[in-house]
Parts: structure tokens; sequence; C-alpha cells
């Protein structure tokens, strides 16, 4: 894997440096000492890791990485605990507090060393959910193939109630299953017919058919409680009117 470090410590540079003389399939590309090094470096070059600290001058770590519309893989260096959550809400792959040991680290990029080979196997098998149509007068979608588990689902869009994103992937939530795939809500966003499914959160898209009631900002599916958001409420306005 192709990897930059982006750190203002000197020091931090040399220990993943040389760390990752130590794994063959680790090649660090570039050391940027600021996070608007880092945003020159990849305007003009690709990368499957970042090594990315967070209180760095001017641009913190996190503020940069929300400024990326598609980025590589992530692995936190940093001495502040306290902003693990966040971290794991923009979906990076492993948080390191500093000073971390070589096996953690190893562990770190074994993950994202795993992450890629999934996302390498999703994007040679076609990952993007891929609809069968239907011949009639009015094309409409019944079924999508969603690959999970290391196999390829058949999924019938009556049976799905809900789908949830968790991260990088997504989970599809059935009358009789769960099946999770490596994939972005967005996605099945554009792919699901609008007629059918909606999405009520940025986590959360939801079969119309499947709703049992709606109460304030919550509306129950199965026995399940899904929350609305705010940016969401006008979708589920239109609907019930």
């Amino acid at each position: 894997m192709n990897c930059i470090t982006v750190d203002d410590e000197p020091l931090a540079h040399k220990i993943i440096k040389n760390y990752c003389d130590n794994l063959s399939f680790l090649t660090i590309e570039n050391e940027c000492h600021s996070a608007f090094e880092a945003i020159n470096y990849l305007h003009e070059n690709e990368v499957d890791l970042i090594f990315l600290d967070i209180n760095m001058p001017k641009l913190k770590g996190l503020d940069f990485l929300r400024t990326l519309k598609n980025p590589p893989l992530v692995i936190i260096t940093t001495a502040y605990q306290e902003y693990a959550m966040e971290g794991y809400e923009l979906n990076v792959i492993d948080y390191l507090l500093k000073p971390f040991s070589f096996e953690r680290f190893l562990k770190a990029v074994q993950k994202a060393q795993d992450h890629k080979k999934l996302l390498d196997l999703s994007d040679a098998g076609n990952p993007k959910p891929q609809p069968i149509q239907t011949t009639t007068q009015e094309s409409t979608i019944e079924r999508i193939f969603i690959k999970g588990d290391k196999k390829i689902h058949q999924i019938q869009l009556d049976d799905i109630l809900y789908l949830e994103s968790l991260g990088s992937y997504v989970k599809i939530h059935l009358e009789t299953e769960t099946i999770t795939t490596l994939d972005r809500l967005a996605n099945f966003e554009k792919t699901l017919p609008a007629n059918q499914f909606l999405r009520v959160h940025k986590s959360f898209i939801i079969a119309i058919k499947k709703i049992q009631t709606i109460e304030g900002n919550r509306l129950k599916i199965s026995e399940t409680t899904i929350p609305i958001g705010n940016v969401y409420k006008h979708n589920l306005t239109k609907i019930i009117k």
C-alpha cells in the first residue's frame, strides 16, 4: 500500500517510517508536515493510506479529513484520546494513541490491508447494487444482487424492511435475515426506486410500505424504532400528504 504521513512533528514521521520499513507491503510516498501539504500532494497523487495526526496548526487533522470527497484509508496517530469517537464517525480504520508500539501499529495496518483487499475485491466484482428490470410497458425494479459474506445474494425488494449505514458498510434488514455489504448508503439511495424507498436519516433508508407508525421524530418498522433526521423530515411529509 502506498502511504503518506501527515504530522507536524518530525519524530512522528521518523517512527512511522521505521515501522513501515519493516513491512514490505507498506511504502511511504511522502511526509507532509501540515494538512495543507497533504491537500496539495493528494491533488496530484493517489494514495492507499494516510497516517494522520489530529493536533496540527491552522488546519486540524479531522477538519482536513472532512475536506476530502473520496478519502483513502486513514489511521489516526495522536496523543489525544478524546477525539476517538469523532474519528470513527469519519470512518477511520484505526485510532493509534502516541506513543504506540510496533505491535499496535502492525495490528492497525493489517486492518487497513484487509479493508483494502475487500475494496479491491468489491471493485473487481462490481459491488454496486445491480437492478434486474422486468420488461413491461414501464420497467420496474423487482430485485437486486448484493455481494456480502463472500456470496452474491439475490434480494427481492418486497423483502427489505430498511437499510442501515455502518461506516463503509450497509446492513440490509430483511424479513428473515440481515445481509452486510461493503458499500455506501448513498449508492442504494440512487439505485432503489424512490416510490418504494425513502431516506429518513443519514444512516437509514426505509421501505415505505413497511412503516407501521410515525411518532414525533421516530418511526417504527417491525420491532425497530428508526430516527427521523431533521433534514429528511420533508421527504416523509410528502408521502404522508
